[in-house]
């Protein structure tokens, strides 16, 4: 079986692909089997066996945990660094992404770059609208900026907070980009990000977003963007 091939075949199943959607969303967190028996509801040789399906497979990885009482140490496993593609044929998007980011690093004109990036968030947003038209509530808007989100790997959270749309994300699309120039990296992305909010909420009124503390690419656990909507 070739690489690709493996890779796809451990997150076909179901319920292990919910496994490993659970520990990338809490990237910085470390889980035991028992923990994954109890949140899925596994007995945890079914538990034990998924984990290892996706520890060989690289997409978690594993430490020891001493405990107090002695006896043998815990296995904690955790969401690996590695960073696993797979498709066929193969194509290096990312070695365009870099190229393309040096050009953009040696531009002293920050304002254009994140002007062009909510230029494409607003077409994004407009490509999502496409089928179904603008939400008609709030719900129905915080369910389309999720699977926008969804759609973009950023492993979502999304919640309306005294009339502020929250969109908590959980992964960072350009994370493995991000090392070279942190700050236009998501500046770049908070940009596209905002183009898509401000299209998708546009219907409510005008819509303005600012990020909040917390930065994946700095190390923190979450990025938050919120929206606020003035009708």
């Amino acid at each position: 079986m070739d690489r690709d091939h493996e890779l796809a075949a451990v997150l076909a199943d179901d319920t292990r692909y919910r496994v490993y959607r659970s520990i990338a969303a809490n990237p910085r967190d470390e889980v035991t089997v028992a923990d994954v028996a109890a949140r899925f509801g596994l007995h945890p040789n079914v538990a034990r066996m998924h984990l290892a399906k996706l520890e060989q497979a690289g997409f978690v990885e594993t430490g020891l945990r001493k405990t107090s009482a002695g006896g043998r140490p815990a296995r904690l496993y955790r969401l690996s660094d590695k960073v696993l593609t797979f498709g066929f044929p193969p194509r290096r998007y990312e070695l365009l992404a870099r190229l393309a980011l040096a050009a953009l690093a040696d531009s002293a004109d920050r304002e254009a770059i994140e002007a062009a990036c909510r230029e494409v968030g607003t077409a994004e947003g407009r490509r999502a609208l496409a089928g179904g038209g603008p939400p008609n509530d709030r719900h129905a808007a915080s369910a389309l900026v999720a699977r926008v989100a969804e759609d973009q790997g950023l492993l979502p959270e999304v919640e309306w907070d005294d009339g502020r749309l929250q969109l908590t994300v959980h992964n960072c699309a350009f994370h493995e980009l991000s090392g070279a120039d942190p700050q236009l990296v998501c500046a770049m992305h908070r940009a596209f990000l905002a183009g898509v909010l401000e299209v998708v909420l546009g219907s409510f009124g005008t819509v303005a977003c600012a990020d909040e503390a917390g930065r994946l690419s700095l190390g923190d656990d979450r990025c938050r963007l919120v929206c606020s909507v003035h009708g």
